[in-house]
């Protein structure tokens, strides 16, 4: 079947899933299945952070820094839900519910803020600069 949708893959981690379309990956965005630290292409091969595709955005995730805005996402996200149970998808009604409403928050703001993407490239830098920091060693002290 061919459709003038866009097909969207998600790489969460060294995984990839998909094909989604546009809507499937702003719900799974909704539902927390994607996270704004997971990366999206349209091809498999050249990947961007889906916080850097305003199109894969849901409305209801721009505005969480208002009790009105987090309250629309609340709505969306348990519209969106397959699941019965509400109380799984509705943070407020948690016991932790403040602490679940801010770091919603804080996960959004960070990416809002220009930040861009995970912090995989800091964590590879590190690794990079300990192995090169090893390898110098080594060849100082003749141990290789």
């Amino acid at each position: 079947m061919v459709t003038d949708e866009s097909q969207w893959y998600v790489q969460k981690g060294s995984r990839v899933q998909g094909p989604y379309s546009a809507h499937e990956v702003g719900r799974y965005l909704l539902l927390g299945r994607v996270r704004n630290t997971d990366r999206v292409s349209r091809d498999g091969e050249l990947w961007e952070p889906v916080t850097q595709v305003p199109e894969l955005i849901p409305e209801e995730l721009l505005d969480l820094d208002t009790d009105v805005g987090f309250q629309r996402f609340v709505d969306a996200r348990s519209r969106e839900d397959q699941r019965r149970d509400k109380s799984v998808v509705e943070p407020e009604r948690r016991t932790n519910g403040e602490s679940m409403k801010e770091q919603i928050r804080d996960d959004w703001a960070v990416q809002s803020e220009g930040a861009s993407g995970s912090a995989l490239p800091w964590s590879l830098l590190g690794i990079t600069l300990g192995a090169l920091g090893i390898v110098l060693y080594l060849n100082s002290t003749g141990g290789v």
